[in-house]
């Protein structure tokens, strides 16, 4: 049975009914049946994947001859590193659309876009051939753009634009750094492994330095980091709140996956420019780190604060991947499992809010919890993992990031500046909680309705997964680090 491609596909199937259905609640059932599949498919994939063998060779493997002149085929396969993001977007495609489930503008077309969303980054996760993997790259651009520029806010269309040429630009750039890897290699495939096998042949140093810069800068953007950050905040405060889940949640993930498949493995073919990149790494982590911690101290805007703190928490996973140790590799790889389902209740926290309160102030918000005890129990929750509070994912991903990191001697200046942040980003939740959640109830809110159980069970499911891997970590986190030691360049 090609279990990839069922998942793959059965969510743009998924689409195409959608479209076609005639009322809110035929597509919002259509959509959730077609999201759930998926999610029991890979389930079954992740209970049959065997981890002894995460780092060894792809499994479940997928390869059909494609454009056989040119080395193109359809080619899937998982392992290690892919799994548990596959397994990620899987969980937080359902959720989202029973989230969404009160949607009543243009149903069908908006859950039509999840599930393309959905399919877009199961493909990324799952091709093992360039070609493939830049057109499902691309297809997630576009389902985002239209659940922004319909569906977002007042400007809507300015952080559309915004969010599509910055993003299509680096992966422009990025396609070029795949034609220079590919026209470079002559080795007459598309395939990534041979590829990335064939980089360190490469004659001239200057050359892979290039197309390694290519690509970096195409998963930089997409990330994202600083500073080429600023797409994600618009995009962010003018998105539908499903927009903005599947955003953090799984679309970010795929430039942390494009560090781990793509640019680690070509680390040791740099030459003499190795220690340079590993160190523009390490500062540019470290500058996301810090400047999107104190960007987020200073926002009234909760949902803002929320998109700032996702450009800082994906800083650790450019740290851990830069210090090149098992430890911290495996722990930035836990880092953007965790931070999916951790941005998720956040950003569906707010959206609660925004719908219920009518604003996202935080200045203008306050005791809430008089009449929202539902969501603030879920919501603290979900601040408390990503401050990094104990016996939550959150925490064990930071550790192993900083802990492993710091082996490294060459980044422990860089782990000590990256620990500066720590007390900052403690310091926006606890006070946005504070100034939000707790004290006098604002009488100008007018009467607030607690969450409603469509909005209730996805964050619950939520915030009971995130302690759930925080005091248990093995089930994904054996596979990342099986995956971590044995690719190249780590140690």
């Amino acid at each position: 049975m090609n279990v990839l491609s069922l998942i793959l596909f059965i969510p743009l199937i998924g689409a195409a009914i959608t479209l076609f259905t005639k009322s809110r609640e035929q597509a919002r059932i259509v959509a959730l049946v077609s999201s759930a599949i998926p999610l029991i498919l890979t389930v079954m994939a992740y209970l049959e994947f065997n981890q002894g063998l995460a780092f060894l060779k792809f499994q479940f493997v997928e390869k059909i001859p494609g454009i056989s002149s040119l080395g193109i085929n359809y080619y899937l396969g998982v392992d290690g590193i892919s799994m548990p993001l596959i397994l990620l977007n899987a969980i937080l495609c359902p959720l989202t659309v029973i989230y969404a489930w009160g949607e009543s503008k243009q149903s069908n077309q908006f859950f039509a876009l999840i599930l393309i969303l959905q399919a877009g980054v199961f493909g990324v996760f799952m091709s093992l051939d360039f070609f493939l993997f830049y057109i499902f790259w691309e297809l997630t651009l576009l389902p985002l753009y239209f659940l922004i520029s319909i569906w977002g806010g007042p400007n809507k269309d300015y952080a559309a634009i915004k969010f599509f040429i910055y993003t299509h630009v680096a992966s422009l750039v990025m396609l070029l750094g795949i034609f220079a890897l590919y026209f470079s290699t002559n080795v007459g495939t598309f395939e990534i492994p041979v590829l990335l096998q064939a980089f360190s042949d490469i004659a001239s140093p200057e050359m892979r330095a290039a197309i390694f810069l290519a690509l970096f800068f195409g998963f930089l953007v997409k990330m994202p980091t600083v500073p080429f950050h600023t797409w994600l905040p618009d995009a962010h405060v003018e998105a539908p709140t499903a927009g903005s889940v599947l955003l953090a949640g799984v679309l970010l993930k795929m430039g942390g996956y494009g560090l781990f498949r793509v640019l680690l493995p070509m680390i040791d073919g740099l030459g003499p420019y190795r220690s340079d990149i590993i160190t523009l790494m390490a500062v540019l982590a470290v500058v996301s780190i810090l400047y999107a911690t104190f960007l987020a101290l200073a926002q009234k805007d909760l949902k803002k604060m929320v998109a700032y703190s996702s450009v800082a928490h994906m800083g650790y996973v450019m740290l851990g991947a830069a210090a090149l140790n098992f430890m911290s590799v495996s722990g930035a790889m836990f880092q953007q499992f965790s931070h999916g389902l951790i941005t998720a209740v956040l950003f569906m926290s707010v959206g609660v809010i925004q719908h219920s309160a009518h604003t996202r102030i935080i200045g203008d918000l306050g005791g809430l919890a008089h009449k929202m005890p539902k969501l603030t129990f879920l919501m603290m929750g979900g601040f408390l993992a990503s401050l990094g509070l104990p016996a939550m994912s959150g925490f064990v991903a930071e550790f192993m990031v900083l802990t492993g990191s710091y082996v490294n001697p060459d980044m422990q200046i860089f782990v000590i500046l990256a620990m500066l942040g720590i007390v900052p980003t403690a310091g926006y939740h606890l006070w946005a909680m504070q100034r939000s959640m707790f004290g006098s109830f604002n009488e100008k809110l007018g009467d607030l309705h607690d969450l409603a159980f469509y909005e209730m069970m996805p964050m619950a499911i939520l915030v009971l997964l995130i302690i759930l891997f925080g005091v248990y970590p093995g089930p994904v986190i054996n596979i990342f680090e099986a995956a971590g030691k044995i690719i190249p360049g780590v140690i």
